[in-house]
């Protein structure tokens, strides 16, 4: 669990509900990797779009907002842009991982064989995994950085991190 002291409430609050939201989609990709053998290929085609979809409308806006926002606040609060590098890179590994999809989407729909779904269970796994190993190092690494009580004064006009 993550320790929300310190953190502004709203931060937390938009973070926690972002994740929560996010999560329901994961577990979506995890359930239609898991079937993928259990569907005909109409049906399939369908949750990968499904999938697809998701992507578009809740996972892109979420990166584009720690984009824009989140990971500038905590640079700026850190005086480093090593704070949210690896975060960073992330975002483009699960960038990676969605045009994978997207292909294999392409390829199954002209091609809906037998053939294609390891690779295409592989990469919806993968995406998975990256997905919720993110939020987690969000949560335990990066979330906390804003919290008030993590910085001493300025010294040499650079806000430091408190010693625990």
């Amino acid at each position: 669990m993550v320790d929300k002291a310190g953190v502004p409430g709203a931060v937390w609050s938009f973070t926690e509900h972002e994740h929560r939201e996010l999560t329901r989609g994961i577990n979506h990709i995890h359930d239609v990797a898991c079937g993928i053998g259990d569907w005909v290929p109409a049906d399939l085609s369908v949750r990968i779009l499904d999938i697809l979809g998701w992507l578009d409308r809740e996972l892109e806006p979420h990166i584009a907002w720690e984009e824009a926002w989140l990971y500038p606040e905590i640079d700026a609060r850190t005086g480093t842009p090593w704070a949210t590098r690896a975060a960073r890179f992330d975002h483009q590994q699960i960038r990676v991982v969605e045009t994978r999809l997207r292909t294999d989407q392409q390829l199954f729909h002209e091609d809906p064989t037998h053939e294609r779904l390891p690779e295409l269970r592989c990469h919806m796994f993968s995406l998975e995994a990256l997905l919720r190993a993110h939020i987690d190092r969000e949560e335990r690494f990066l979330i906390p950085l804003l919290a008030d009580d993590a910085w001493v004064e300025p010294v040499g006009g650079k806000r430091t991190i408190a010693a625990s």
